[in-house]
């Protein structure tokens, strides 16, 4: 049998003439939210302000174009430094006007924000400047990360042996990193940046903005704390000994459990307070002191990643996020997609719908449901400028020369996160689920939907006819 044979005509006309009343409407309400998914599922993307390139126009033209393209979701980060060398990351950099909370900056933010309650776009925030981790200029030295050594308690540094600061970012918002042991430092750090921006900026021109983000884990480690040496004997009943391998095993767990309920912890108890969400990625791409699945847990939302460049299946990212989400209840598995962290100059503009779908699927299959898009920069509102165009990521953005692709691809994606969020998921696959009235779902390797309705009747829908579909509100 050709498991293409049921797909958008067939599938339309019902053929299966026994299948009459509510089982009927099941099904056609079904296959119309399958080609019109609701407006609660969302195709987000990060949303990059790089090197202070930023205006007024160029925001309000990114966020229509976002609209344009049924993108509903946008997390914001508000400082992003490029480089072209690690080692010298201001050598060849070509700056703008939007200094870090300079009044262009309060402007742009402000602009941003009310334009996206205007169009429908819901907003989230990365939690600091750059996109990783939590710090800023505000951070004093004795409230950010710290390691004891033989020498005395120091704040920690890189392998290059500077402190360990958020990044990358430009030079005004860099400061230390906030200690993750310490539930009082990190709702200080919350306060100096999202609660200043939720106190300058009134309600009525924020109204869109939901959540505070939280990307992978890239600063590396810390031992230290105020409180450690009454909270290790509170733990474990012992007094804690640096020098100590034993002890130095109950620290590690000690610390881990500290980073999920103090940092993030912490982070999403701030948010909630102001009506806001945690959404953050638990796993890291440097030494990581926490534990993946308590970390996630800790959050509002929790999200994967994978890459345009892989060689491999990215399954550390996939199963720290689906663990997390299994283990707290959490439905949704995100995944910021279509990352591209290659060298090459420029070489992110060469992506297409006919790339960019199967690398989808194959993290569809794997459990992922929803979908960030990695990258949208801001471009500056005189398109006679030259486009922005940092090391990192797909451009995605209204510079890229395969914006047109962008729409088929969202609608794409919102028809396969949408039956990919039904129900539950069945017990030991992760592409499979099933819904309260027994209605099944399976997204097969051929890359189509296979639904068993609860009379038994079954069928193959193609996403791709969502893709092609015009109809789409």
């Amino acid at each position: 049998m050709n498991i293409r044979i049921m797909a958008a005509e067939r599938a339309e006309t019902c053929v299966d003439k026994r299948r009459t009343g509510e089982a009927y409407t099941r099904r056609d309400s079904l296959w119309e939210s399958f080609l019109c998914p609701p407006d609660s599922i969302k195709v987000g993307c990060y949303y990059y302000w790089v090197n202070e390139r930023v205006d007024p126009k160029g925001v309000k033209a990114d966020l229509q174009y976002m609209k344009d393209n049924r993108i509903t979701l946008a997390f914001l980060a508000t400082d992003i430094r490029n480089r072209d060398r690690w080692d010298n990351p201001w050598e060849g950099q070509q700056f703008g006007r939007n200094r870090f909370r300079s009044r262009l900056w309060w402007k742009n933010l402000r602009t941003a924000l009310k334009t996206a309650g205007r169009l429908g776009i819901e907003m989230g925030i990365f939690n600091s400047p750059g996109w990783s981790q939590s710090g800023g200029p505000w951070v004093k030295s004795e409230e950010a990360m710290r390691n004891w050594t033989p020498d005395g308690i120091e704040v920690c540094k890189t392998n290059r042996g500077t402190d360990v600061v958020c990044g990358p970012c430009s030079e005004d918002a860099e400061g230390l990193e906030v200690d993750k042991l310490s539930r009082k430092h990190v709702q200080k750090h919350f306060e100096s940046f999202i609660g200043e921006i939720l106190r300058r900026i009134p309600y009525r021109d924020r109204k869109t903005l939901t959540t505070v983000v939280l990307d992978s884990w890239e600063r590396g480690r810390q031992n230290y704390t105020d409180s450690i040496f009454s909270l290790f004997r509170q733990r474990f009943g012992y007094d804690l000994n640096y020098e100590d391998k034993v002890c130095r095993r109950d620290l590690d767990r000690l610390i881990s459990d500290l980073v999920a309920t103090e940092y993030i912890g912490g982070l999403t108890e701030k948010a909630h307070e102001y009506g806001l969400r945690t959404w953050c990625e638990p796993y890291a791409h440097s030494p990581f002191p926490g534990n993946s699945i308590t970390y996630g847990s800790a959050a509002d939302e929790v999200a994967a990643e994978f890459w345009v460049n892989d060689r491999k299946f990215r399954k550390k990212e996939v199963d720290a996020a689906v663990g997390a989400a299994r283990n707290s209840g959490k439905n949704r598995v995100w995944a910021e997609s279509f990352t591209d962290g290659t060298w090459d100059k420029y070489a992110k503009d060469d992506w297409s719908f006919g790339k960019l779908k199967p690398i989808a699927d194959r993290y569809f299959h794997a459990g992922v449901n929803a979908t960030i898009l990695h990258v949208l920069i801001s471009q500056p509102g005189d398109d006679r400028e030259p486009a922005v165009r940092p090391w990192f990521g797909t451009f995605f953005d209204r510079r890229s020369r395969n914006a047109a692709d962008l729409k088929p691809l969202v609608r794409y994606l919102r028809c396969c996160n949408f039956m990919l969020q039904l129900g539950r998921p069945l017990d030991g696959k992760p592409d499979c689920r099933v819904m309260d009235d027994g209605t099944m779902v399976r997204f097969t390797s051929q890359s189509l939907f296979h639904i068993t309705f609860p009379d038994g009747h079954e069928e193959t829908w193609d996403p791709m006819t969502a893709c092609r579909h015009e109809g789409e509100k």
